[in-house]
């Protein structure tokens, strides 16, 4: 019977000592004063809590090394180690190198954009009815940034600039018509700027809308995909208990009436880079202007 009971505390513990904790290394900011990706790293901490039972045990902290996007998506793509999970665009290409996880972070508002322009030109936009009308206008995009494509596809002129910061100077001397913001941008970047750049204004009557969503990416790995199979586990479990909304309305809750998006004239222009997997038929995972 010792012999037994002895037997059996072995497995036990060596079942334990064979249960692997999941690491998520996840890329820290770039500079001291990078406070973006709070809410993602927010909503992923909650995700990862509440599969603990199902999953186990997991480390989630930053990585050690400094990285811009490219950088990051190549050392996942390495399975490297440097970084086992990230934020990215969903498009067909990188969906194809990495394993997604098909939840849109911010309801899909970062594809939702509001214009910065000159004072001198609000009249302009306010006689603006349809999609034709803004093609008339050129609006600005820095260098190597994805949305350039997608504005080009859809017949717009694109004036690029070289330096972020220089793009809204080329505002101030109308070097092109409107630079295109997301919602979720755009009220920092002006506030920060106003005095500096006293002819910029937010434009009050046009929102243009394209699918962009932000996923959480992990290594196209059999690791990397359990790593992302808990956290889209997570994050819809959050859905369903209400939690995620909770999250988003803490950080994202005053956007809609700050920028009076429900009274703005909404286009809605194509994204050709998105992958055709993504989940646009499900209405619970997107923010709704109509219903705010």
């Amino acid at each position: 019977m010792k012999i037994k009971y002895i037997v059996i505390i072995l497995v036990l513990f060596s079942t334990i000592g064979h249960a692997k904790t999941m690491n998520y290394i996840y890329h820290g900011p770039e500079t001291p004063n990078d406070t973006r990706f709070i809410y993602e790293w927010e909503l992923l901490k909650m995700a990862l809590e509440i599969t603990k039972d199902s999953y186990g045990g997991y480390v989630m902290k930053p990585s050690e090394k400094i990285m811009n996007g490219p950088r990051r998506d190549a050392e996942l793509m390495k399975d490297s180690g440097v970084v086992t999970i990230v934020l990215g665009i969903g498009t067909e290409e990188r969906e194809n190198l990495l394993t997604p996880v098909r939840i849109p972070l911010d309801k899909g508002l970062l594809g939702y954009r509001v214009f910065l322009i000159n004072k001198k030109d609000k009249n302009k936009f306010s006689q603006i009815k349809s999609l034709d009308d803004l093609k008339k206008l050129t609006l600005g995009q820095g260098l190597g940034w994805g949305d350039i494509k997608v504005w080009e596809a859809n017949g717009f002129k694109v004036m690029v600039g070289t330096n972020y910061d220089g793009l809204f100077n080329m505002i101030q001397t109308s070097r092109f018509d409107f630079f295109p913001r997301g919602i979720l941008e755009i009220v920092d970047e002006y506030e920060t700027r106003k005095e500096f750049i006293p002819e910029m204004e937010i434009e009050e009557s046009i929102l243009v809308y394209y699918p962009w969503p932000r996923y959480f990416f992990c290594a196209n790995s059999p690791e990397g995909k359990m790593l992302a199979e808990r956290v889209e586990v997570g994050l819809l479990k959050m859905i369903d208990n209400g939690e995620y909304n909770k999250i988003f309305e803490k950080h994202y809750g005053y956007i809609s009436k700050k920028l009076n998006l429900k009274n703005r004239n909404l286009f809605k222009i194509t994204n050709p880079l998105l992958s055709s997997k993504t989940p646009l038929k499900n209405s619970k995972l997107w923010y709704d202007i109509g219903q705010q």
